[in-house]
């Protein structure tokens, strides 16, 4: 078991195991959360990535040179830390609101069933075709009109909690938002600063997991595939752009999909593509 990379997020002291599945293992330590994860997963900034996972692991403990699992000691070697603050970059407004576009028609092309991908295809809608979907997908339309006319803590109130798996499609899309808002701040220069306050302040609350992501997106940290992807709407590259899509919607089973989700319209907001 080696220690590949390990997150700038993550402070010293004990974590008491929270739960375990089959690509994390994650400690808590009051309202934060710290991941064991594979290489698959990938950098983060909760993140302790491992050549393989430890089976049945119970404890983490952070000190100021070394992580210990258990009984095992793992060295935190400087060129191992992973700085996972949203990239300062010298981004063309056009290139990126191209790039966006480009990145929406992924999404609705690749996207899994019952991800929010249909706010860009409305065709996918038919795949929340259960009465239960039906009412899920009711309010999901709800909250996104709410986004669309500008009114963004209500939106927030009503997608917040919205949806399956560990962390729900609705926090997934939020985490997106504030992601999105925050790369437009940075490297547009587009003043969204109080959309970014006026998100997060109604987002928290009710799924620990969900709230440390919300948090990440909130202060500007995303995990590397999120990164990589910034990077390449940024660039020229329309390769690198669709492999970036491909590797940020990986994670999970609809999370990748629900959070570049958010980060489409919160990118496509600033260029108005979702006013009127």
């Amino acid at each position: 078991m080696d220690l590949i990379s390990y997150g700038d997020s993550i402070p010293d002291g004990d974590y008491r195991l929270h739960s375990a599945f089959e690509n994390a293992i994650n400690f808590r330590r009051g309202k934060l959360i710290v991941s064991l994860v594979p290489p698959r997963v990938g950098a983060g900034p909760q993140n302790v990535v491992l050549s393989q996972l430890p089976s049945g692991a119970r404890r983490l403990r952070s000190t100021r040179f070394y992580f210990y699992i258990d009984e095992n000691r793992l060295r935190k070697e400087p060129e191992a830390l992973y700085s996972s603050t949203v990239p300062l970059l010298d981004a063309e407004p056009e290139t990126v609101e191209a790039n966006t576009a480009a990145l929406a028609a992924v999404l609705a092309r690749t996207s899994p069933p019952k991800s929010l991908a249909f706010i860009f295809e409305p065709r996918l809608e038919k795949e929340f075709s259960r009465v239960f979907e039906r009412r899920l997908l009711a309010r999901f339309k709800k909250a996104v009109r709410y986004f669309r006319a500008g009114d963004y803590p209500r939106g927030v109130r009503t997608m917040h909690g919205l949806g399956f798996g560990l962390t729900p499609s609705g926090d997934d899309f939020i985490s997106g938002l504030l992601s999105g808002f925050n790369f437009a701040l940075l490297s547009l220069r587009f003043d969204t600063a109080a959309r970014i306050e006026n998100i997060f302040f109604h987002a928290e609350g009710g799924n620990l997991i969900s709230d440390v992501f919300l948090r990440s997106s909130y202060e500007g940290k995303v995990t590397a595939k999120v990164l990589r992807l910034l990077k390449a709407l940024a660039g020229r590259n329309r390769e690198e752009l669709a492999a970036s899509a491909a590797g940020a919607l990986a994670s999970g089973h609809t999370s990748g999909a629900d959070f570049c989700a958010g980060l489409v319209f919160a990118l496509q907001d600033v260029f108005g593509a979702n006013n009127g």
